[in-house]
């Protein structure tokens, strides 16, 4: 369904609806909703993917932030009743005990991947698997190895929390309005052995934060707050490589080193 003339994508948002029907299929057979799923779509806007997946699931919830979208998300909610929305930021949710576990998608703004991305892999034990539609270099980010230049964080992130797949490349005209970018369509599966312990996601995602924020300087350097009254771990890891030359691995090795004395 196309936006009514009057109503503007909001810049602030990060709104690029898509306009594209066969783009929308193409995302629909891509994420494979089956009648027994629970899903949860972000930004729903105007509702184009909305309808196409809330008949085919069991239960569709969508978390939309701009409130004008009640125009286009209220006859659908009054049409298919397993369907419903709140307006919320998805940053600021958390998933209801009663929704029980859940698939996750959604055409994410561009100016907050990273942080959408990293807030998913917080729910990870209640998530079957995401699909998000995000800028390609981001993407392309996800999936570089150890050693490459666009290696850092969310490649860290997305090895060691999801199995991640780059689907397909999306061009920028199948939007409105038009952005300055081309997109992707990127995969993220879990399961039930992530190697990443509640005890010690914390203290990882400060070691691989505090490394890539200066990630021309050798561990020893970096790191050099964290490793404070800790210098007992030089005979333990190489403190003399940069952060890039890291596997995610290695980054959850150097993590449990410094943090949990053997």
């Amino acid at each position: 369904m196309g936006l009514r003339p009057d109503i503007h994508a909001f810049k602030k948002w990060g709104q690029n609806f898509i306009t594209d029907p066969a783009m929308l299929d193409k995302l629909v057979r891509a994420v494979n909703p089956h009648a027994d799923d629970v899903m949860v779509e972000i930004g729903p806007g105007s509702g184009a993917l909305t309808r196409l997946f809330a008949p085919r699931v069991k239960q569709l919830h969508a978390i939309e932030i701009d409130p004008r979208m009640d125009e286009y998300l209220e006859p659908i909610r009054k049409e298919i009743p397993t369907f419903t929305y709140e307006h919320m930021d998805f940053l600021k949710w958390l998933p209801p005990s009663e929704l029980g576990s859940f698939r996750l998608m959604g055409n994410i703004p561009y100016y907050i991947t990273s942080q959408l991305i990293l807030q998913a892999f917080k729910h990870h034990e209640r998530i079957g698997d995401v699909h998000f539609l995000m800028q390609k270099e981001v993407g392309k980010r996800l999936i570089a190895p150890h050693g490459s230049k666009v290696y850092g964080i969310l490649s860290v992130y997305s090895a060691l929390f999801a199995k991640t797949e780059y689907l397909f490349d999306i061009s920028r005209h199948v939007f409105y309005p038009v952005p300055d970018v081309d997109s992707c369509f990127i995969r993220f599966s879990f399961d039930q052995h992530n190697p990443v312990s509640a005890e010690i996601e914390p203290h990882l995602r400060q070691v691989v934060r505090t490394a890539f924020n200066q990630r021309r300087k050798t561990l020893r350097n970096s790191l050099k707050s964290i490793l404070k009254d800790r210098e007992s771990i030089v005979d333990q890891f190489d403190l003399n490589l940069r952060p890039e030359q890291l596997s995610p691995a290695d980054f959850l090795r150097l993590t449990e080193v410094i943090f949990i004395p053997s």
